[in-house]
């Protein structure tokens, strides 16, 4: 009834190439997030000055009730990039961010942590690609790929 149970030998050499490929992965994670932080702050100056250099202060003998002459187009594609450029890069804050807190490098990685964290078996995908074909399927399966060969007559 005692059976013997064996423990996998990691030999020292194997868990150093571990941490190097670890420590390089969390690397890349950390220069995302911080690429998109840098984007992040740097369209916020920009939409800073952008709306401070639009202030009308008058000079003196100046009327202080008129506004100085503007283009509406021009405005407009301002308030465009610097909108975009912000949520852009608090967006991307966001999701670099949050892989970077739960590791995940690629979109495999993230189907995998999230069919973990919503109680799903990962292997079930599998399963579910490797099952038979019914007649009425397997016929259908068959003339799509004799019309995408071209072989169809």
């Amino acid at each position: 009834m005692s059976e013997a149970i064996t423990t996998p030998t990691i030999t020292e050499r194997q868990i150093s190439t571990f941490s190097d490929e670890y420590k390089k992965r969390r690397k890349q994670q950390m220069l995302r997030f911080f690429g998109a932080t840098a984007l992040t702050l740097i369209s916020c100056r920009l939409a800073y000055r952008g709306v401070k250099s639009r202030k009308y202060v008058p000079n003196m003998f100046q009327l202080n009730y008129k506004s100085p002459p503007f283009s509406y187009q021009a405005e407009a594609a301002s308030a465009l990039v610097f909108g975009t450029g912000l949520a852009v890069g608090g967006f991307s804050m966001l999701v670099f961010g949050s892989c970077w807190l739960s590791d995940i490098s690629s979109f495999p990685e993230f189907s995998l942590k999230a069919k973990q964290l919503m109680g799903q078996d990962p292997i079930s995908d599998s399963k579910l690609t490797n099952m038979p074909l019914d007649d009425d399927t397997a016929k259908v399966v068959d003339q799509l790929e004799r019309l995408l060969e071209g072989k169809n007559k």
